[in-house]
Formats: C-alpha cells, sequence, structure tokens
C-alpha cells in the first residue's frame, strides 16, 4: 500500500488577495456584507506567548481580539479573514 501524497504545488495551495479583490468579487455578487474578520490578528505573531497565558490573562486578550478583528484599519494585519455574506 502506497501512502497518500498530496499531488498540489505551492502554488495551487496559497493564494493571497488584497481587500480590494475581494470588495470587488463581493461586488460582482448579490449579496451584502455583514463581517469582515482579521480572524488571528495579532495571535501569529505572538502565539508561543498566548499559548503561556493563563486563563484570566487570555479572556482580556480575546477582549481585545474582537475589539480590533473587524477594524478596516487592523485586518490588514491578519494572516487570515474572513468574510460573512448574506444573499439579498
Amino acid at each position: 500500500m502506497t501512502p497518500n501524497r498530496t499531488t498540489s504545488t505551492p502554488i495551487e495551495l496559497f493564494e493571497l488577495y488584497r481587500r480590494e479583490e475581494i470588495d470587488a468579487l463581493a461586488a460582482r455578487l448579490d449579496v451584502e456584507r455583514l463581517h469582515f474578520v482579521g480572524t488571528d490578528m495579532y495571535t501569529n505573531y505572538f502565539k508561543e506567548f498566548i499559548d503561556r497565558l493563563d486563563d484570566d490573562t487570555f479572556a482580556w486578550y480575546m477582549k481585545y481580539h474582537f475589539n480590533i478583528c473587524e477594524r478596516p484599519d487592523m485586518t490588514g494585519i491578519s494572516h487570515h479573514t474572513l468574510d460573512i455574506l448574506r444573499k439579498r
């Protein structure tokens, strides 16, 4: 039995989009945007530190995260975003 192997090349696995490109795609659809969220924000930069936080400090960090994760001037720092749209 041969092990499963991926056949994708890196170019097929990762694509980067700017917010302007995402907005242009959404503009072609009959949708309204509910949320555009930076899902990881600073977490990716501080992941080892954040993993070591106690529960109370982590709760404060999450409060901070949820306060900035939809700010248009901040979502660009996130490695991943989530665009939540609703059909009209």
